[in-house]
């Protein structure tokens, strides 16, 4: 739908017909997701293709804006260096860097669960700083070993692993139905492995209250400047710009109008305020509609070390929600905005944690989500000249 098309309908009578003449149903093949690439020759460092199979699995991981900050140095069949990309960072919204080394944990957990079939475990030592926004070179997140797995049962490690490609962020309607307490009892028990809570609501009064929060925090942390223009660097706002970039976030997997969105990253000032502002508010709430369960995590969250531990649970979660045929769409600026995530917490009430809470998310049932591009396994390697 073009824009002029697209602005005639700003009454709220014509947003859902707006919203269906945008709408597609543009998915990747999933055959290749995992596959080699072709013409690619064999590594001395890599004989067997391990870490090249794994990356191409593990590249499938979250990560704040899909950013994938990851880049891999091969040392030998069963050793490699897990960096930084310094291409790759978010020093505005992300200053503490806490959340890019969440996702950093989270691909160190998927290339776990990658080599798994071949009868292989995955040790990682990592090195618990945050990250150095102030350098321009690639940083050493962690160090991979290999070793042999024994107790392994190689149909359900391969199956685990072929979920690695089917976890998937969904902002899409859901379907009104609240997640199976079976399924949030499972999922509390995972964190409390690790130390940490997880509490969630299906009242209908604070799930509108908590997507009411999550519109306000977008729209604030989008009217700071350094903020939003950080963010446009990530922004895809057409089909070949995705594409090409392999990163970032798409229109069609935000579920808005390309045009839309650059303009509003672009020229801002035409929808801070008004009908157009309006018009954005709607769309995004019209974009959670039938959300019936808001889930919440907390616990210690100050450190590195306790980022990993997050990252850790946040990957496991997210694995088990897969398994289950469940979706989740993560509220990250309710957590990130101090103002909103106040308001969050003050919403509790007696039901507050006392530890930090470090996600937000809806969970529910969709539709399959429209799938983002991620940067190709052979560009997740680091060359030696890169580090000197």
């Amino acid at each position: 739908m073009q824009r002029r098309q697209f602005l005639q309908t700003l009454g709220s009578a014509g947003l859902a017909t707006a919203v269906a003449g945008c709408a597609r149903t543009l998915q990747l093949p999933r055959a290749g997701m995992a596959g080699p690439p072709d013409g690619q020759a064999p590594d001395v460092r890599d004989p067997d293709g391990v870490w090249r199979e794994a990356a191409a699995y593990a590249r499938w991981t979250a990560s704040p804006h899909n950013i994938q900050p990851w880049r891999l140095r091969l040392i030998s069949g069963r050793v490699a260096e897990l960096y930084v990309d310094p291409r790759r960072r978010l020093p505005t919204t992300d200053p503490t860097s806490a959340f890019t080394i969440m996702s950093l944990a989270m691909f160190v957990e998927a290339l776990s669960l990658a080599v798994a079939p071949r009868g292989l475990q995955l040790n990682a030592h990592y090195d618990t700083r945050a990250l150095d926004y102030a350098s321009n070179r690639p940083q050493l997140f962690a160090t991979l070993q290999l070793s042999e797995l024994t107790d392994i049962t190689h149909g359900d490690a391969a199956r685990t692993r072929e979920r690695l490609l089917d976890r998937q962020t969904s902002r899409l309607p859901y379907d009104g139905t609240p997640a199976p307490t079976e399924s949030m009892t499972a999922l509390a028990a995972l964190a409390e492995q690790s130390e940490h809570r997880l509490q969630w609501s299906s009242d209908e009064t604070f799930v509108q209250d908590c997507l009411r929060l999550n519109k306000r925090a977008l729209f604030d942390d989008l009217g700071d400047a350094p903020a939003r223009t950080e963010l446009r660097g990530w922004i895809r706002t057409t089909d070949t710009e995705a594409e090409t970039h392999r990163d970032g976030l798409w229109s069609h997997c935000l579920r808005f109008p390309g045009w839309l969105l650059r303009d509003f990253f672009d020229h801002h000032e035409r929808w801070a305020r008004g009908k157009r502002a309006d018009l954005c508010g709607r769309l995004l709430m019209r974009g959670m509609r039938g959300t019936k369960t808001i889930a919440w995590w907390s616990g210690p969250f100050a450190t590195p070390t306790d980022w990993i531990r997050c990252g850790q649970v946040l990957s496991h979660t997210w694995q088990d929600l897969t398994k289950r045929g469940l979706a989740m769409h993560p509220f990250g600026s309710v957590v990130t905005n101090a103002r909103t995530h106040g308001d969050f917490v003050q919403r509790l009430g007696a039901d507050a944690p006392t530890d930090s809470v470090w996600l937000i998310a809806r969970i529910g049932k969709s539709a399959r989500p429209p799938r983002s591009y991620r940067v190709e396994t052979p560009s997740l390697f680091l060359s030696e000249q890169e580090l000197l």
